[in-house]
């Protein structure tokens, strides 16, 4: 079965409060949260029907909130002017051991509610992912609940030296830490360096400036060269390999690895086969330099990679129209010969991104249900949802820290409002409900990629730089035993109606090119249409596209006695 990871924030999902009812800036009290306890066995049942085969979970490791702690949990406070929005960034981890106190209904019980919510997936037949970020933590990383007999990170730092292949971080020596537009309340002498690679004591609004780097024992010198420090192994990698481990232990059965380029390579080759050595675990690498796509699956060993610089930009600059659609078709062939099918993650939104919906980029949900449609049947690769994109979710709220920018918060107690309702009859839903079961045909699963575009547009009587097709195929052998032997999807990217030219490929088993199919074509919203047609070199199947729409053109033998839809 084909792997789909279903994303999202544990105090979004649940959170109940009414959306109407919100307030920017709100607090925990105001606004409420979601906790792991709201994903119950409906809500379980519910991504099981999507198809999804692993739930990541944002935001379980303890990180910084400026919502006041003390007198209620064992965890100390964040000072404020260090903290982003009232919630924080769940990238700005606290404690690598301890699971976050504001998503659980019972903060004292939260390492027992996060195993039954581990648990609670494994029976739903749920993988649970979980973020691991390895590049930075927050500036006041505490440890607190740091197993006996591992040192919590900076504990034994020489704070007097810039570089020390043994230090944890890297330091400022000499220097204060200055924020920038935050009071001068907060200390930090001597400075540390930030987590986005920032080497200023006054890094700006737009690094980082919540987070400090860590160290693996790589020397940044002034003159811009790097000296690696790696014999002996850096405390850091021993103390990290520790983190993976306790979690997986936990029963965790995956990790996002944040920001993987920021982190040397050697590295995770040396950590991820130690790690599997003990667990069954996935390792899934958040990378933007495509260039550097070969070097993390071989030398970093990663089992998966997010393909952001790739198809996601690519589709992205065409619904945008900043490119035409034969881009797709170069990265699709580039992408089919260079990776394994099973080595690139998918997708068209994530945390990171504005909204597939939203008015940056698709602009509504049907023109991003067929850019998604596109993506999902070219290739059988894993599949990454965003938690609301079912529903077609906009991400249009000024939430607070995060303002109007087509994204759904990351900083701030709030809801996912297309989720609100969850009304499995709502269209948008049913068609990715169905857009996910077409994920798992076995024609997309086995079948070869065929470009067909380049013929259409020869053809012509479409407006070949905003209508884009390609077919998945069975293999001949294939073809005598199975029903359905291939899959074309056509789309159409413009406001106008589209008629698009439909060939074959010639099949060099037969001597007579007529090839006589029952060709069914599906749309979301309507009744399949089912007819047989002969096809021939010299005569296409015209498919009418409406305006920013999809068509799915299922192709079976022309014996086939089965009702297509």
């Amino acid at each position: 079965m084909r792997t789909i990871i279903y994303s999202t924030l544990v105090r979004l999902w649940g959170n109940k409060k009414a959306h109407a009812q919100l307030t920017p800036h709100g607090t925990l009290e105001q606004n409420g949260t979601g906790t792991l306890e709201d994903f119950d066995d409906a809500a379980l049942d519910y991504l099981a029907s999507l198809g999804v085969s692993h739930l990541w979970s944002i935001g379980i490791i303890r990180h910084a909130i400026q919502t006041p702690l003390s007198g209620w949990t064992d965890c100390p406070n964040q000072h404020p002017d260090i903290v982003k929005g009232q919630a924080g960034s769940p990238y700005a981890i606290t404690d690598y051991y301890d699971v976050h106190p504001t998503i659980v209904r019972e903060p004292m019980g939260r390492r027992e509610i996060f195993r039954s919510f581990v648990d609670r997936c494994h029976r739903h037949g749920l993988k649970v992912i979980i973020d691991f970020v390895p590049n930075h933590v927050s500036r006041q990383y505490d440890g607190a609940h740091t197993p006996l007999g591992t040192t919590p990170l900076g504990a034994k730092d020489d704070r007097s030296k810039a570089f020390d292949p043994d230090n944890n971080f890297y330091y400022l020596p000499g220097s204060s830490l200055q924020l920038p537009n935050r009071s001068s309340s907060y200390l930090e002498e001597p400075a540390r360096v930030t987590g986005n690679d920032c080497w200023s004591a006054a890094p700006s609004a737009n690094d980082w400036y919540e987070t400090i780097k860590l160290n693996y024992g790589v020397d940044y010198r002034p003159d811009g060269s790097r000296v690696s420090h790696f014999d002996p192994i850096p405390a850091t990698w021993i103390q990290m390999r520790d983190i993976l481990c306790y979690w997986a232990a936990e029963g965790v059965d995956g990790f996002r690895c944040d920001m993987v380029e920021m982190v040397p390579v050697k590295f995770w080759h040396w950590v991820i086969p130690q790690v599997q050595e003990q667990y069954p675990v996935t390792f899934v690498a958040e990378i933007y330099q495509i260039d550097n796509y070969h070097r993390y699956l071989e030398e970093g060993a990663f089992d998966l990679l997010y393909d952001k610089s790739g198809l996601y930009d690519t589709l992205y600059q065409v619904i945008t129209q900043e490119h035409s659609v034969s881009a797709i078709e170069e990265q699709l062939i580039h992408n089919n010969k260079e990776y394994a099918p099973d080595t690139l993650l998918y997708f068209l939104e994530n945390h990171d991104e504005v909204r597939l919906a939203s008015p940056y980029f698709a602009d509504s949900a049907q023109r991003g249900l067929t850019a998604m449609t596109l993506l999902a049947l070219a290739t059988p690769s894993p599949l990454l949802l965003y938690a609301g994109q079912e529903y077609g979710e906009r991400g249009v709220d000024a939430e607070g820290y995060s303002g109007t920018d087509g994204r759904t918060t990351i900083f701030d107690y709030w809801s996912i409002p297309a989720l609100g309702h969850r009304d499995p009859a709502d269209p948008i839903f049913q068609s990715y409900l169905r857009l996910m079961q077409w994920a798992q045909h076995p024609v997309i699963l086995r079948g070869a990629f065929h470009s067909i575009q380049e013929q259409a547009r020869r053809w012509g009587g479409f407006n070949a730089e905003r209508t884009y097709g390609y077919l998945r195929l069975l293999d001949p052998a294939e073809q005598q035993t199975s029903d359905t032997i291939g899959i074309a999807v056509l789309s159409n990217f413009t406001a106008d109606l589209q008629r698009y030219p439909l060939f074959l490929p010639v099949s060099k088993e037969r001597d007579d090119p007529q090839q006589l199919m029952r060709v069914t074509t599906h749309t979301y919203l309507e009744a399949p249409q089912e007819q047989l047609y002969a096809f021939q070199p010299w005569a296409p199947l015209t498919i009418e596209l409406a305006p920013y729409s999809v068509r799915i053109i299922e192709l079976r033998n022309a014996n086939s006695s089965r009702i297509s839809g």
